[in-house]
């Protein structure tokens, strides 16, 4: 899974060796919701304070 912020091109991936607990809505609804949350924290941090990027 990944989630791309169009506004500025930041990227993050969600990988899993068992994809289909993904098909559970609510896993599926968490692993978006941290993705889009790493993703807004990029957004309003120093780039270099998140996921080390």
């Amino acid at each position: 899974v990944t989630v791309t912020n169009n506004s500025n091109g930041v990227s993050v991936d969600y990988e899993t060796e068992a994809p289909m607990t993904l098909l559970v809505p609510e896993v599926a609804a968490e692993v978006v919701k941290d993705l889009v949350n790493t993703v807004r924290s990029y957004d309003t941090e120093n780039e270099h304070d998140v996921c080390g990027w």
